[in-house]
């Protein structure tokens, strides 16, 4: 089976097991459009959308010819490529398959070989929404840039002003 053929069984595979809305899967995407100057082929990128409507990658799948074995120094070289991949999409989880045998891991570090350890579409935008609030919740415990550059502290500006919402979640009295 050829690697388009791999690809198009996934797709089929994520809208009908893991229930992914076919607009939230993208083919054939260039890592330059997540870092200028990056190199490679994305097959297939399963998205979500955050709070401002932006699309935001949260599988990442790698597809091969059917004839090649995920083992050894291929293996290696492939999950080198997604790692490079993850860290520049930060999507957390990446896929790698012949269309036989699949390699998953996620961003907890798991590491799976079967596709019923896959989630479905709706536990990924779940943790997803999850980490974008302990992300905004980590952000709001540390200090934070005030519209003019400053942090705030010992230093007057305009965003301290009584009743002023600095749009940081703190609320300056």
């Amino acid at each position: 089976m050829s690697r388009e053929l791999v690809k198009d069984r996934v797709i089929k595979y994520l809208i009908e097991d893991l229930l992914v809305p076919q607009e939230m899967i993208d083919t054939d995407v260039n890592l330059s459009e997540f870092e200028e100057g990056a190199e490679g082929i994305l097959d297939i990128v399963v998205n979500v959308k955050d709070e401002e409507d932006y699309y935001v990658p949260v599988m990442i799948v790698k597809c091969v010819d059917e004839d090649i074995e995920l083992e050894g120094e291929v293996l290696d070289k492939q999950i080198e490529f997604l790692e490079e991949v993850d860290n520049i999409t930060m999507s957390g989880r990446l896929v790698l398959t012949n269309g036989d045998a699949m390699m998953y891991a996620d961003w907890r570090g798991e590491e799976y070989d079967t596709e019923a350890a896959l989630p479905t579409y709706e536990v990924m935008v779940k943790e997803f929404k999850e980490m974008e609030e302990m992300a905004d919740e980590l952000e709001k415990e540390h200090g934070h840039e005030h519209e003019c550059g400053c942090t705030g502290e010992g230093h007057s500006c305009r965003c301290t002003e009584e009743g002023h919402e600095c749009g940081c979640g703190h609320h300056h009295e």
